[in-house]
């Protein structure tokens, strides 16, 4: 009996050869009606020939296959250790062992699924059969596949695009690099599931549930955030798997995937070693069941941070998380001046900051610096304490490269702050301080933006519409001023490179973004209104408490388990975040401040007066912001 399967809506159409005619019957069946060991029983003869196993037996588990020498056993599985997204073992044979107790009765291994890849010193090829291989050495990895969560999505009414089209989910390698161990290391593969903006939440919230079907999303935006094509929608080009098109208004939601293990095997090299065919799995007798061991009561949510001229990209957090960072928002438009500083904020912008910095990290700018001070070395004290404090969370972050800008004047005032801020501990490592030339031509200026993911402006001056950098009484400050903004403004063409501003005034880089409300409610607004715009801004009473705040909301984010699983792409294990790295300590701060005023570094609003900053002493007023700003995150 020979038997084919198409795929028909909800249906599969079940092609039969009858044996004693020869002719052909077909009977419809729900997708459910074949059993895990009928299907298994089916592969075994080469009698079931289908697109892909998606679909077929839908709610029970399915597994990638690695088939290794006993001798790479280990190291691979500590590979999957380290990448535990993409490689969640479900089964692991001893040597020799074509079955697998644990997942499926009578099965082989050898037989039981459609096709296999083969990998010769690193060369594939594909066949139906294994069993002409000796098999006593070799041992079993059984790896999750997203397939195993389908039925979760349809049930919570997500829409599954690949199976309404009746093609193989396509299946893309990324820009994102695995964790190595030994032979095995390369990209990160995921699958592509696009749906409506509607359904983002419910499908996060459904696959989170399913750790051994890959979990939760570990990418939901445009493909090219991470090295994917040209992102043009539809014409998409997979890897492995089929394309799918996209209905209006979709959303690229990418998950882990299980080929991100027959990559590996590929770079390996090995003598031998063997793998699943993507899109062809092993069908478990096991039902895909959510895991009991997960709060299904605790509520994630998916916020869009990119702004219009961005392509699309969206980050995972919990509810709670976002209501801390809202707290903190609050927090910093505290206004003991009442110099109108509420009037500049905009709702939500430290969260889209936060989100930003928490998933493009790797290489940041932070600029700083307001030469309002009338006396040399002209710097304040706001700005510089808030900047030092980022860097040292974006360091405990993980960022790859921090480098701080200021003007020309000040380069050596803030190397000597960094040399004593390594010294105090409060930096973990050197950072460079770079300034931009006034010489400096747009391709240059280009060329240094593009090797950033993101850069921050904590009250760094920015030039009026007219070009002239102006203080806050109207004084043209314009002598003492590099060219820094022009990287802000150059970022601003590049479609990755993401921008913050932070500010407390009107005139400091980003406060172009309210330029309007800086000439409604700021005196002289007009006047020294920055015309330098930012992708998101964060006002608050002193710039300073804007960096503790944006500190503090990347270690709420980091604390949050699925944010902290979605920024690493589902690589690595989740390690609390160490609260000293992250979040300001009164006495740091004010071991800063005091070594600045050594430096003849001073209040902008009252240069007379030691120990201030923006004419608040800092024992009155700033250590107390602290203190709530540690409150707001649990410390």
């Amino acid at each position: 009996m020979k038997v084919r399967l198409a795929f028909c809506d909800v249906n599969v159409i079940v092609l039969i050869t009858l044996p004693e005619s020869g002719r052909m019957a077909s009977v419809s069946a729900d997708r459910k009606s074949l059993t895990p060991e009928e299907a298994r029983r089916l592969f075994r003869v080469d009698e079931l020939n289908v697109p892909s196993t998606s679909g077929i037996c839908i709610d029970h588990e399915q597994g990638n296959l690695v088939m290794v020498d006993a001798k790479y056993a280990d190291e691979f599985a500590e590979f999957c250790c380290q990448n535990p997204a993409p490689c969640p073992v479900l089964y692991r044979s001893a040597p020799g062992e074509f079955r697998a107790p644990p997942l499926a009765n009578n099965s082989d291994v050898r037989t039981d699924v459609q096709r296999y890849c083969v990998f010769t010193h690193g060369e594939r090829s594909a066949t139906t059969s294994l069993s002409r291989y000796d098999w006593d050495n070799v041992v079993t990895f059984y790896v999750g596949c997203s397939f195993g969560l389908e039925h979760l999505l349809l049930s919570r009414g997500v829409p599954v695009r690949h199976m309404e089209q009746t093609v193989t989910v396509p299946m893309f390698k990324t820009s994102v690099m695995t964790r190595p161990i030994g032979v095995f290391r390369g990209p990160l593969v995921v699958s592509m599931r696009p749906m409506p903006e509607e359904h983002l939440a419910s499908a996060v919230n459904a696959s989170r549930l399913l750790p051994m079907s890959h979990g939760m999303p570990v990418h939901i935006g445009h493909p090219s955030w991470i090295g994917i094509g040209s992102g043009a929608g539809s014409d998409l080009r997979p890897c492995f798997g089929d394309a799918v098109r996209c209905e209006v208004g979709d959303v690229h939601v990418f998950w882990a995937c299980g080929v991100t293990t027959s990559v590996a095997l590929g770079n390996a090299g090995l003598d031998l070693c063997f793998s699943h065919y993507p899109g062809s799995m092993f069908i478990c007798d096991s039902i895909s069941r959510p895991d009991a061991t997960i709060d299904a009561s605790r509520t994630l949510e998916v916020v869009k941070y990119s702004t219009p001229r961005l392509p699309v990209v969206y980050s995972v957090l919990s509810t709670e998380v976002r209501r801390q960072v809202e707290q903190l928002e609050k927090i910093i438009l505290r206004d003991p001046g009442q110099r109108g500083v509420g009037h500049l904020a905009v709702d939500g912008s430290l969260l889209m900051a936060a989100l930003s910095l928490s998933s493009r990290h790797k290489r940041v700018a932070v600029a700083t610096g307001f030469p309002c001070v009338p006396e040399p070395p002209y710097e304040e004290t706001d700005g510089i304490m808030g900047a030092i404090a980022l860097v040292r969370a974006l360091h405990a972050l993980g960022a790859e490269e921090v480098v701080l800008l200021c003007d020309a004047h000040a380069l050596r005032l803030y190397r000597s702050v960094v040399d004593f801020c390594l010294a105090e501990g409060t930096l973990a490592r050197p950072i460079a301080v770079r300034t931009v030339s006034d010489a400096a031509g747009d391709a240059e200026i280009e060329s240094d933006v593009a090797a950033f993911d993101h850069l921050v402006a904590i009250e760094r001056v920015s030039p009026n519409e007219h070009g002239q950098y102006r203080s806050m009484a109207g004084r043209d400050l314009s002598a003492h001023c590099s060219p820094v903004d022009r990287w802000f403004t150059a970022a601003l063409k590049n479609r990755s490179v993401m921008t913050t501003g932070i500010g407390d005034g009107g005139n400091e880089v980003g406060m172009a973004n309210v330029g309007e409300r800086v000439a409604e409610f700021v005196p002289l607004g007009k006047e020294i209104a920055s015309a330098v715009h930012v992708d998101h801004l964060v006002s608050a009473g002193v710039s300073n408490w804007g960096g503790y705040a944006l500190a503090a909301a990347i270690y709420a984010l980091q604390a949050c388990p699925e944010h902290s699983c979605y920024s690493r792409y589902g690589l690595g294990e989740h390690r609390p975040p160490d609260a000293d790295r992250f979040l300001p300590t009164a006495k740091r701060e004010e071991r800063l401040l005091e070594k600045l005023n050594e430096m003849q570094v001073w209040d902008g609003a009252r240069p007379d007066q030691k120990m201030s900053v923006d004419g608040y002493l800092f024992h009155d007023i700033h250590t107390k912001m602290i203190s709530t700003i540690r409150a707001a995150v649990g410390h």
